[in-house]
This record gives C-alpha cells, sequence and structure tokens, in this order.
C-alpha cells in the first residue's frame, strides 16, 4: 500500500455536511473568523512557512484547514462561509439589473442543487435555525479524518502504470494492477494519484477494467480451487453469525455480551482509538510517536477481540467484515504516519515531535505485510519527477 499516512480532512458547513469546494471555488466566497476578518488574507505570511505548496494557486485544501485551525485555537471561532455576500458580488458589476436579477436566480439554483445533489440535510439544518444561506453566513468547521484516494487524498494500493507515463520500475505488465498478480485497483483504491474526482475515478475504473481483461486474455488458465480450502474460509467468512447465535441467550439484551461485541460497539471502539491517538478532531489532528505507540497496543487487543465478533443477521455479518477492514486501514495508517517523521500535511494531522517539513522526506511511504509471518516492512519510494 501506498500513501497510508494521508488522510483526509475536508471542511464543511457544520453539523451536516454540507460540501463547501463549490462556495470557495465558483461563487468565489470568504470564510470570516467571527471578527469577520478573511484569515486566508490577514495569516498569508503563514503560508511562505510551508513553500512551494503554502504559495501554490489556490491553496492546498489542508494548508486552507491548517490557517482555520490556527484561528480556532487563538479563539477566533467560530468560522463563518460569507454565503450572502459571495451571491452578491458576483452580479453586483452587472449594469443591467434584469440581467442581474436572472443571474441572481441562476447562481441561487446552482447552490442549492450543489446542496440538494450531496447533502439533503443541510438544507433542512438551515430551515431549523433560521438561515437563508444567500443572506446571510453560516458556520463551517473541519470534520474528522477518513482515507480516500481521490479529491485531496492519495491513501490506496501501490499501482503499476501508466505505462505511458511511468519509470520502468514502476510498471509491472499491466496498468493499475496492484503488487498482487491479478488484481487491480482503481478510484479510491488506487493510491497516490490524488485530485481525481467522480470523472477521474470512473476513467480510471474503465482503464482498470480493460487492463484486467488484458490480463484475463494473456493468462487463460483457470486456477483449480481446493473444496476443503473453500470450506474453511465460507466457515470464516460465516464465524459471526454461528457466535451470535451461540451465545445469544446469555444475556437479556444481545447487545451486551461478554462472549462476543457486537460491529457497532467494536466501530465505536475503533473510533475513539483513531481519533485519540491518531490525531482526530477532537485532539486538533495532533499526534506523536508516544500516542501513535499507545494506540497501535490497543489495536491489537482489537485484533484479538475481532476474533469474537457477532452478527445477528446478514446486514450485521456485512459490517462485522467492514469493521475488520477499516482495523486494517487504521493500523496501515498509525504504522506510516509513525515511519514518516516530519509534518508533511498541516491541517489533515501534525505530528507534534516532528513539526517541520523535511526534504529528506520527499519520498512515497509504503507498507507490506507478510501473512505468512505476520510482520509489517515499511517502504520508502523515492518520487521520480
Amino acid at each position: 500500500m501506498t500513501c497510508q499516512e494521508v488522510r483526509f480532512v475536508p471542511v464543511r458547513f457544520k453539523d451536516s455536511y454540507g460540501p463547501v469546494g463549490a462556495w470557495f471555488l465558483l461563487f468565489k466566497a470568504k470564510a470570516t473568523n467571527a471578527k469577520g476578518e478573511d484569515y486566508m488574507v490577514t495569516r498569508a505570511a503563514e503560508l511562505e512557512k510551508w513553500a512551494p505548496y503554502g504559495t501554490a494557486k489556490p491553496t492546498p485544501a489542508n494548508l486552507r484547514n491548517y490557517l482555520m485551525l490556527l484561528e480556532l485555537e487563538e479563539g477566533n471561532g467560530p468560522i463563518y462561509m460569507q454565503t450572502g455576500e459571495a451571491i452578491k458580488e458576483l452580479v453586483a458589476n452587472i449594469p443591467d439589473e434584469k440581467e442581474a436579477k436572472r443571474k441572481l436566480k441562476m447562481l441561487e439554483s446552482e447552490a442549492w442543487e450543489d446542496f440538494l445533489d450531496m447533502t439533503i440535510s443541510q438544507a433542512l439544518n438551515w430551515a431549523a435555525h433560521n438561515i437563508m444561506p444567500e443572506k446571510q453566513p453560516s458556520e463551517i468547521s473541519a470534520c474528522e479524518p477518513y482515507f480516500i484516494s481521490s479529491h485531496s487524498g492519495a491513501s490506496g494500493a501501490w499501482i503499476s502504470g501508466p505505462e505511458d507515463l511511468a519509470p520502468s520500475d514502476h510498471f509491472w505488465g499491466y496498468d493499475n494492477m496492484t503488487t498482487i498478480r491479478g488484481l487491480f485497483a482503481a478510484g479510491d483504491a488506487s493510491g497516490a494519484s490524488s485530485h481525481k474526482f467522480s470523472s477521474g475515478s470512473f476513467t480510471e475504473g474503465r482503464i482498470a477494467a480493460k487492463a484486467a481483461l488484458a490480463f484475463c486474455v494473456d493468462n487463460p488458465e483457470i486456477a483449480s480451487i481446493d473444496e476443503v480450502k473453500a470450506e474453511e474460509i465460507k466457515e470464516k467468512i460465516l464465524q459471526p453469525l454461528a457466535t451470535f447465535e451461540k451465545h445469544k441467550d446469555y444475556t437479556n439484551d444481545e447487545d451486551v455480551n461478554p462472549n462476543y461485541i457486537k460491529p457497532k460497539m467494536f466501530m465505536f471502539r475503533l473510533q475513539k482509538i483513531m481519533d485519540e491517538y491518531a490525531g482526530g478532531a477532537s485532539v486538533g489532528f495532533k499526534t506523536s510517536k508516544a500516542l501513535l505507540d499507545k494506540g497501535l497496543e490497543f489495536l491489537q487487543y482489537m485484533k484479538e477481540d475481532a476474533e469474537k465478533l457477532a452478527a445477528s443477521d446478514l446486514n450485521e455479518l456485512m459490517r462485522c467484515w467492514e469493521n475488520i477492514h477499516r482495523m486494517w486501514q487504521a493500523e496501515s495508517h498509525l504504522r506510516t504516519v509513525l515511519f514518516r517523521e516530519e509534518t508533511r500535511w498541516p491541517g489533515y494531522y501534525f505530528r507534534t515531535d516532528f513539526p517541520k517539513m523535511k526534504e529528506e522526506w520527499k519520498c512515497f511511504a509504503n507498507c507490506k505485510w507478510d501473512p505468512e509471518t505476520g510482520e509489517w516492512e515499511m517502504i520508502r519510494r523515492e518520487v521520480e519527477e
């Protein structure tokens, strides 16, 4: 895997997760502190400390987060998106009153479509708080971290290619094939390829699918599957259902039982570990070696308890395995953040013991797990310009 230290922390409209990207980039809206100050202007000098990325235009998403977090740390919150001002300014220079009204209506329609496409609850939130976004500002905040390999994230599988651009040692026969022969990845599964959005992700999916078909044509032999092994795998997959059936009558509340753990409680526990030890929202996205080591210790306990996950139905069975996948993602993240001894993405996370960005860490940080030994290997991959 690659870039497992890179998490995405988008700024959203507070409490309902409405998207802010269109407001920033399309409507040219400003975010201000509680005093009405545009902190992207008042704190512009801070960005120079993170050159050349800090001086890029537009400012990278993590550094916009960073300046906002500095405002909050100094007690200058809440942070507001000036939605009403943005729309007014876009039509202010249109001399024809009729045309200005038409343009205003069109912009308001586009703004509402942006929310209703993604987060319908934003409209309910505004209604509940008597907010008319075309007339007054709304609070924004950084959300909890998560892992994607699109937008401004990059965590995913280390993949082959693309053939027409990649150096020879970065291409091993088929576009988008992972380091596991015959396993292909695209979209949020393929790492180190930030800033592909929905259209980029499904285009990459087509590329990966065509490469997978070429692989099938080139390798027509069908792998033989041992029936005994297949039954073992099936039994393991269905084990949470059996665990629940065996122990469910031990207590009068099936969700509280000393013999198993339900997926919802497992998820809460995993989220608490990651939030407190891996630099989550509640600790200002800050972490350190001491915290990461403690988090890895707690994750080891979770690995042991994962053997006792229980499911009362097929939906919970899916949730059990989803949580196991999340647990693996969590461990790969902790180990890679620990490996990279610098702070390369302020605003997404901070290593308090290594608060600066270092030139020697301008590389890809990859990780590999060996199923035979259970050991992790951390690997540097140099960036080839």
